[in-house]
Order: structure tokens, then sequence, then C-alpha cells
């Protein structure tokens, strides 16, 4: 019984993000392009854009294969029903996200250089990460998933487009592995925030993780109207929902786990990208 209705839930889930992207998010995509669609969250212009060349590769010329780890976590429990789809959950899910993750993008390839190192926490298959490995060529994408099936997944997916500039690892976003200590220019996650089950541990391994003046974005819902609307409904379907966060909420994770400054930006109608930036420290930089 709990099978089935698992199943009913999960093809509710998929034809309620279908229709919203054909009736919601496309048709304000084509609205935003042309100067139509109103924008209260930050501006371009607010970002501040570090001139430092990216830290380049490192762990991609490490690890050939997938990072897996040897024991089980408190988290796992999670992600057993991603591990189950992690073969079919990208063309499940990707006509919902690929437009709100080309508005994020647009915003976050004007801080992404070709020669940075970039983590994608909470990678899934890799649909979002195989699209930001093209434009670092000189640098490098690290996936880290807390499902060892989406990790290899997306490790497979990765070598079938002849990349070979990503490395991968099993980790929870909350507990990023010690060797990544201030090693990335750039860390973000799409549309996995609202399955972390510790926002404030993940926000803290965030800036751990970053060098110093590094950006941490989140792509993921956030008005108020649109959360209140989808919760009852992605408690219900989606597998591993945590819960939302609005703007407000996102400002003050971020500022209290250290981040210097935060940013919302508005992306479609219920979406938007966070960016919080690390302190720049005085005097010679990492």
């Amino acid at each position: 019984m709990e099978a089935t209705e698992n199943r009913v839930a999960g093809a509710c889930l998929v034809g309620a993000m279908w229709w919203y992207a054909t009736y919601v998010l496309y048709p304000a995509q084509q609205l935003k392009r042309a100067g139509l669609l109103v924008n209260t969250g930050a501006k371009l212009d607010d970002l501040t854009i570090d001139d430092r060349p990216g830290l380049g590769p490192y762990f991609s010329r490490r690890h050939s294969e997938p990072v897996l780890l040897s024991t089980r976590t408190d988290h796992d429990y999670l992600v057993e029903e991603f591990d189950r789809m992690s073969e079919v959950y990208a063309e499940f899910v990707q006509p919902f996200s690929r437009p709100i993750f080309d508005e994020a993008l647009a915003i976050m390839s004007k801080f992404i250089k070709s020669d940075a190192r970039v983590l994608d926490s909470g990678c899934g298959p890799g649909r979002e990460l195989l699209r930001v490995a093209r434009l670092v060529p000189k640098g490098e994408m690290v996936g880290v998933d807390l499902a060892a099936g989406m990790v290899t997944t997306a490790h497979r997916a990765a070598r079938a487009s002849g990349l070979d500039n990503c490395a991968f690892f099993q980790a929870d976003a909350g507990a990023l592995p010690q060797e990544f200590d201030g090693q990335f220019d750039v860390i973000y996650n799409c549309l996995a925030h609202h399955h972390f089950p510790d926002p404030p541990a993940a926000a803290a391994a965030a800036l751990r993780c970053l060098r110093d003046g590094g950006y941490y974005c989140v792509v993921d819902p956030g008005p108020e109207w649109y959360n209140q609307m989808s919760a009852p409904f992605a408690k219900w379907a989606d597998p591993g929902w945590i819960g939302f966060h609005t703007p407000d909420r996102f400002r003050r994770l971020m500022q209290e786990a250290g981040f210097a400054r935060v940013l919302w930006f508005d992306l479609l109608p219920g979406f938007g990208l966070v960016v919080g930036e690390k302190a720049r420290r005085a005097g010679p930089r990492k």
C-alpha cells in the first residue's frame, strides 16, 4: 500500500511540476526577457565581483572515480528514494528545473570564471553540474550528494559528455569533507536546499569550504505566497522534503553562519537565488 501511495504521489509531483513549468515558468521567462517582469530583488550591480584568478583544477586530477562513504550517516533515510530514482530523476525534473537554473546561471556566470573551482552541494544526477562544468574549462566542478546512486549517475553523465574536469563525492551537505576547507571559489545548490535536514550546518559547511571572498549560492523557492501554497503538497509528494525558506530566513541563516553579505535575486515566480559572500581578508589573499 505504501509503495502504491508513493508512486501516486510521485506521479502527482511530476505532473504539478510540468504544469507549473508550462503555464508559469516558461511564459514568465519570456516576459522577463522582454523586460515586462517586475524585479523586486537585488540587481547585478549589487554584486561584489572578485577580480582574482580562480583556484583551478585539483580534485578532478586526484579522483577519477567517485569517492563514496564507507559508513552510513544519520540522514541516509532521507535519500533512499533518490537512490532508487537516480537513473531517471533528471528526465522527470529537468523540464521544471531548467528555466529556473537558466535565470540563476545568468547571474552566477558573472562571478564564475573559466578557471574557477566550483562545488555543487546536492548535485543529484548532475544536470546543472554539467552545464557549469562547461563554463570552467580551465577549472573544475566537484559534485557532492548524499545519495550514492546520484553520485555514480552524475559521474557517468560527466564522462559520457566528455568532461574530465569533474570529481564526485558522496557526502552530507552539512558535513562536507575536511579536505574541502577553503578550496572553492563558488559553492551552489539548485532545488536541493529544501531537502537539507540541517540548513545551519549546510551554510556553515559552505562557509568553511569557500576561499575568502567566495560565493555561496542557493537556488530555491522563497516568496511566502509560493511556500504557503506548495508546502502541504511538497510534504506529501516530495521525497526527503524538509521545508522552504523565505528570503528573510535565508538572509538570517547565512548571516548567522558568518557570511559578510547576503543578496536575494528574483528569478521566476516563486523562485529566487540567494548569494552569500564570504568576507575578504585584508592583505594577501589565498
